[in-house]
């Protein structure tokens, strides 16, 4: 009796002995960058099991929210598809090396003759639309997996909102599109459920003194999508934000936009870090931009830049659109849809991106994380 009681407390001690082991691995695995994760996954089995699990992968995504998210972020831009390392470029890698900060996209499509157009992006996951048939490309940029979703009876022609993002209470990663051709004001949104694989159509109401504009992708930040829109509820109309809550799947206003000299124009919303930014143009070549972390209508606005853009040839007559700021303070500018710059506000200087452009090209911010575009993670698809 006491030899098996040995034993048994022997076969016991060695079981918490190797769960404290595995505890201990798994906090460190946390703590390390995507790229070596991606390596240790071939160290063995278990490491592969370990780093390959939905449960790992969320944990690791919440560490980074919770730290600087910046150095894992990361540009995502069309036609043709590829990712920039800004924060990398902007540290001094010169001549032929810039290359190695921009990397080319291919992923598996169900039809590769169509075009992408970019829908939003949310924990790592980045949204397409494929023009010509209605479909959905869900991709990974950093994993590279990819999975084809299926279409849409309500193909979005130009001037639709739309916008992708994830629903903590469900859990899910939704789609979302308004169903008519004047934003939501018909009231109807086609929304697609990542966890049931399938479309359904709900209402949600906008008050009657709000409406959107058609600017398209809906911005994704602290569960809701959001887009420019107006207030017309004065005298003279207010420019706000309106979001759809993912969870709740309402339109409601939750945010004015910060007060600017009156000869600039509100142009459009981006992310910062975990901050959204509004950013404000004219062409005088005056260019401001303002970020919040707070959400509600009692929010607060701290302007993040505000400078001159004379420096760069032509600039007042072209499109401008900001997609990453760096922490040097440069600014990572889409110009006219055509081209990618860095901009140094300090001496008015820029650079050309070492990317390939051709048509209406469209960016985006994400973050570089182990989601999978299958909630399901079977192992053949991980």
């Amino acid at each position: 009796m006491k030899g098996a009681f040995a034993e048994s407390s022997g076969t016991s001690a060695s079981a918490v002995a190797e769960s404290f082991a595995e505890d201990i691995l798994i906090e460190i695995l946390l703590r390390l960058p995507i790229k070596s994760l991606g390596r240790f996954k071939c160290v063995c089995k278990r490491w592969w099991s370990l780093i390959s699990d939905r449960g790992f992968a969320k944990s690791h995504l919440e560490r980074l929210k919770a730290g600087d998210i910046i150095s894992s972020q990361r540009i995502f831009k069309t036609r043709p598809l590829e990712t920039i390392n800004y924060e990398l470029l902007d540290g001094g890698i010169g001549g032929e090396d810039d290359r190695a900060v921009v990397k080319f996209h291919e992923p598996r499509m169900d039809d590769s003759s169509w075009p992408l157009e970019l829908v939003g992006s949310c924990d790592g996951l980045v949204c397409l639309s494929v023009m010509g048939y209605s479909g959905f490309v869900l991709y990974n940029p950093t994993t590279k997996k990819c999975r084809n979703l299926p279409s849409s009876d309500h193909f979005r022609p130009d001037g639709f909102l739309f916008g992708f993002g994830y629903d903590s209470r469900s859990d899910d990663y939704k789609i979302v599109q308004s169903k008519g051709r004047n934003g939501f004001e018909d009231a109807q949104v086609v929304i697609f459920s990542l966890k049931s694989g399938s479309w359904r159509t709900t209402q949600a109401k906008l008050e009657s003194h709000l409406c959107l504009y058609e600017r398209g992708d809906g911005v994704y930040w602290k569960g809701a999508l959001h887009w420019c829109g107006l207030d017309r509820s004065r005298e003279k109309a207010e420019d706000v934000i309106i979001s759809f809550d993912l969870s709740e799947e309402k339109l409601q206003q939750v945010l004015r936009l910060p007060e600017v000299n009156g000869d600039i124009s509100f142009e459009g919303l981006g992310i910062h870090g975990a901050n959204l930014f509004v950013y404000h143009g004219s062409y005088k070549d005056c260019f401001q931009a303002w970020i919040t972390s707070e959400y509600g209508k009692g929010g607060s606005w701290t302007k993040l830049y505000n400078f001159t853009t004379e420096g760069i040839s032509g600039y007042s007559f072209w499109r401008k659109i900001p997609v990453a700021y760096t922490r040097s303070g440069k600014i990572v500018f889409q110009v006219d849809v055509y081209r990618t710059i860095m901009f140094n506000p300090e001496d008015n200087t820029y650079k050309d991106y070492p990317t390939q452009c051709r048509h209406d090209v469209e960016s985006t911010i994400y973050m570089e994380t182990l989601i999978s575009p299958y909630l399901d993670y079977e192992p053949s698809r991980i």
